[in-house]
């Protein structure tokens, strides 16, 4: 049995059954959580966000105007909420940063954990390389679904990835880590 597109979902979900909005949660929660991941660097902040994106697009669904798009629709959300998180933490610390400039200025990071060193890597790598490696390893969808998402060709997808490998290995193998 094939799974039901988004389309059929968010139907679905417009008619009044609410389990399939699970399915959706389902499909794509880990990818936004990773998108809200790669702003907050904090796991219980990256599901709180995440699981606010997923509320509000539910709250949402009924305007979406394209159901074919949900995923593009989606993420643009967790970006947006991120990017919002970001503001909040950015005033938070500048008042904390005013009332405090006598504290230690930085605290270091430990990069014992190569699984730690490829976050941050990932994390530094320009939005379109970050979305890429996010989709297409994480969500581990074929390179259609994964194009048809990024909005990009065929040829766009492979050229984005292969710039964000070859990336990620030049800082892994600056840092030390694992290629």
């Amino acid at each position: 049995m094939t799974e039901p597109s988004d389309r059929q979902l968010i139907e679905a979900v417009l008619e009044g059954q609410q389990e399939a909005y699970g399915r959706l949660y389902d499909r794509y929660a880990p990818l936004i959580r990773s998108v809200c991941y790669d702003a907050t660097r904090d796991l219980n902040e990256a599901q709180d966000l995440a699981q606010d994106v997923f509320v509000r697009a539910y709250e949402r669904l009924c305007r979406l105007r394209d159901l074919d798009r949900f995923d593009r629709w989606l993420i643009s959300m967790a970006r947006f909420r991120s990017r919002e998180w970001q503001r909040s933490k950015r005033r938070d610390m500048n008042r904390i940063a005013h009332q405090v400039l006598d504290d230690e200025a930085c605290l270091e990071v430990s990069r014992a954990d190569e699984t730690e060193i490829l976050r941050l890597a990932i994390a530094e790598l320009p939005e379109n390389e970050r979305m890429a490696i996010h989709v297409f390893y994480l969500q581990q969808q074929d390179t259609e679904q994964v194009r048809r998402t990024l909005g990009l060709s065929r040829s766009g997808l492979y050229r984005v990835l292969e710039r964000a490998r070859q990336r990620l290995q030049r800082r892994l193998a600056r840092q030390g880590g694992t290629p």
